[in-house]
């Protein structure tokens, strides 16, 4: 009768604190990228480079695409990815990109939408 080793992979303390690290470095990163995103679109403004409805929209698109960035990091480096902030990520970017052409649509619309999307995809994910 051969007895069955049971392994378990435990990550060691040091690559659990290295992981965390990296989630810190990325968070911050999209702050600072946020930052610049909200700065920058302030001063086109400014310049009258673009008008007040488009700049709206260059700052929703640009949360919802530093948001999404995030997560695609955070699978790349094998880190926990946020749900939530892919939802609203996915949300921020198509209500940014429908206010910049001035594509007129509630975003409740849009979010029920999303919020299908992210159900059919969860569907096929497992």
């Amino acid at each position: 009768m051969a007895h069955m080793a049971k392994v378990e992979v435990v990550m060691d303390e040091k690559a659990l604190i290295a992981r965390h690290m990296l989630n810190f470095k990325l968070v911050k990163l999209s702050w600072a990228l946020f930052f610049i995103l909200i700065g920058g679109s302030w001063i086109l403004e400014s310049l009258k480079e673009i008008d007040s409805t488009r700049k709206w929209g260059i700052i929703y698109a640009g949360c919802g695409a530093i948001l999404l960035l995030l997560n695609l990091m955070r699978i790349a480096w094998k880190i926990n990815i946020s749900r939530f902030t892919i939802w609203l990520g996915t949300l921020l970017l198509l209500y940014g990109i429908a206010t910049f052409y001035e594509v007129d649509f509630s975003i409740w619309a849009a979010a029920i939408l999303v919020i299908g999307f992210i159900m059919l995809l969860e569907v096929f994910r497992k």
